[in-house]
């Protein structure tokens, strides 16, 4: 497969250069456009919302009729007693009565002919039927009407063409000092209550725009594609009136409604966008077309005249190849004061700070490897030695030798604490436990006592730390400093947090004999530099435990050696503080 051709850093240059005088340029297009496209969707937006506003008012108005016809019957007092008190014994009087007050309702409905039906239903079983005015409760369905019910279908009625239209039916009940009398229904027909949802204005493909009505959260108008995904937006803008702009089966809308609370109703105005869109959208790409014509002459000019600018920068570029290739050895120079020298100049450095990486990488690998080698060396047999032990342990105990038997339990515990492979990190707590077993074993071996004194709190004890970071410390304090004396002595371990810095430290002091100042210099030198062979005794010696502490926690974590001549000798560890102590104090 032939390799691409890469594009050369003159052309990326006449690049940058022409997007610097492009992009303003399509700014200000895409700034125009967009001016345009918002005046005209505010304007599309208040027409939408003022088509809502005056159906909605349209619907009140009718909303106020039936309810103050509502209050008018049911405020009639002569009605409500005839309704409660009628006798069955008194005939002559109910058909007068009932006579006098159905035509005063049939001269009411006469006077409202948009309103098609008022229904009476007495509770009072001594009231005749008056149809179609006058009925009894029982035929009502339900006795727990709500107050607005939407495309109501008359029962009583539906043997005659107009009730089997949808209505819109007011239902409220008839209440004479409290005591029910009855329910009183007053209908009207969707299409004339709000033909506003019946109406969609069309083009010549698909509908420009739709109304639709939603209360008590269901639909009443006629459904189609969009009206659930309509529903659903106009619940959550939780507006009792507004306007939206959405997306809808991949077709931009802006959306108007307004919530009337009396009905628990939102009208809702939908106009499609798609025409308008694609008017600006030729608008824009005309636009467009001009100033890309326009920036691609700009662009070969402008190339032209980099070419001629970058021919150094090929120095550094070969350079790089030749890192690439693996010779870190490389050392470029470019003549001049300007950027493209200094680039030079800094490539060199990074060059040499990585051939330094790297040695130091190659260093630690190597410590590392030396490690796992030796505790390698030192398990071996590791089952022969503890069995052997356990005979030698078995055998001390059968002659009634506990001093022997408890050194060789201590002398046991030591190997299989340092013999164990698979953990790397273990508790501060083992690893004290582990230096006690060591002095107590150094005390049955030397005819004077070591005393260990361990002043470390208890929230530091769970902290997890390297395997044997401070047994080769006490190690050295009783070789080269308590033995040397020949005498009682002691060693402290103590640990304190440094909150400043995000550390904590662990200190081990002993009673020795001490170093001198130079000496003290010397051996801290060797440490960090690491040039320091491990020591004969099979220990991981200081300069291990050094190099450890730079793998794992990196080149500031540095240890300290205190000591004066006579005094006695301080090494301290740092070790980074776990977060949940960060915010405490010093221990």
């Amino acid at each position: 497969m032939a390799r691409a051709k890469r594009i050369s850093f003159s052309t990326h240059l006449a690049i940058v250069y022409t997007l610097i005088i492009a992009i303003p340029l399509l700014i200000l297009i895409l700034l125009a456009s967009e001016y345009l496209n918002s005046n005209l969707m505010q304007s599309i937006n208040q027409e939408a919302l003022k088509t809502v506003h005056d159906n909605t008012a349209y619907v009140i108005n009718y909303i106020d009729q039936m309810e103050r016809l509502e209050a008018v019957m049911s405020s009639d007092y002569e009605l409500l007693r005839t309704f409660y008190f009628a006798d069955p014994k008194d005939t002559e009087a109910i058909i007068e009565s009932m006579l006098f007050h159905v035509k005063a309702l049939e001269r009411l409905q006469f006077a409202l002919p948009q309103i098609y039906n008022i229904h009476l239903f007495a509770e009072n079983p001594a009231i005749p039927e008056r149809w179609p005015l006058v009925f009894r409760q029982e035929r009502l369905p339900l006795q727990d009407f709500p107050r607005w019910s939407y495309n109501y279908r008359d029962p009583i009625m539906s043997n005659l063409a107009q009730s089997k239209e949808p209505a819109i039916c007011l239902t409220s009940e008839l209440l004479l000092n409290k005591r029910h009398v009855g329910y009183l229904q007053i209908s009207m027909k969707m299409r004339e209550f709000i033909p506003f949802a019946y109406y969609t204005e069309t083009g010549e493909a698909m509908p420009l725009s739709t109304n639709y009505v939603f209360a008590n959260k269901q639909l009443i108008s006629p459904p189609d594609a969009i009206s659930g995904t309509l529903q659903d937006l106009i619940q959550t803008e939780n507006e009792q009136r507004g306007t939206l702009f959405t997306t809808i089966h991949h077709r931009p809308y802006t959306i108007a409604y307004q919530y009337i609370p009396r009905l628990d109703m939102y009208m809702v105005h939908a106009r499609q966008l798609s025409a308008v869109t694609r008017s600006i959208s030729l608008v824009r790409f005309a636009a467009f077309f001009i100033i890309f014509a326009s920036i691609g002459l700009l662009f070969f000019v402008i190339t032209f005249a980099t070419r001629k600018l970058v021919a150094r920068l090929y120095v550094v570029m070969d350079g790089l190849r030749q890192v690439k290739e693996g010779n870190l050895q490389t050392a470029i120079t470019v003549p001049g004061n300007d950027e493209v020298a200094e680039m030079a100049s800094l490539f060199s450095d990074m060059v040499a700070q990585l051939r330094t990486l790297f040695d130091e990488i190659k260093r630690e690998h190597e410590l590392v490897a030396q490690t796992e080698i030796k505790a390698m060396q030192n398990q071996i047999n590791a089952h022969f030695l503890y069995n052997a032990l356990e005979t030698i342990k078995m055998q001390a105990e059968l002659v009634n030798q506990r001093s022997l038997a408890e050194s060789i339990t201590i002398l046991g515990r030591l190997m299989r604490y340092s013999l164990k492979l698979n953990k790397h990190q273990v508790p501060l707590e083992q690893e004290l436990d582990y230096i006690r077993d060591y002095i107590a074993f150094m005390n049955i071996r030397n005819d004077y006592q070591i005393h260990l004194l361990v002043q470390v709190p208890d929230t530091f004890k769970t902290i997890e730390i390297p395997k044997m970071l401070i047994q080769p410390i006490v190690e050295n304090a009783v070789k080269h400093g308590i033995e040397v004396l020949g005498e009682d002595a002691s060693i402290t371990i103590s640990a304190y947090t440094e909150t400043s810095a995000h550390r904590w430290w662990i200190s081990v002091q002993d009673s020795g004999v001490g170093i001198s100042e130079s000496r003290r210099a010397e051996l801290e030198e060797r440490i960090l530099t690491g040039i320091e062979a491990d020591s004969p005794s099979g220990g991981i010696g200081l300069i291990n435990i050094q190099q450890r502490l730079f793998a794992f926690y990196g080149r500031d974590y540095r240890l300290v050696v205190e000591s004066t001549a006579g005094q006695g000798t301080r090494v301290a560890i740092p070790l980074p503080l776990p977060n949940e102590m960060i915010t405490q104090g010093s221990v």
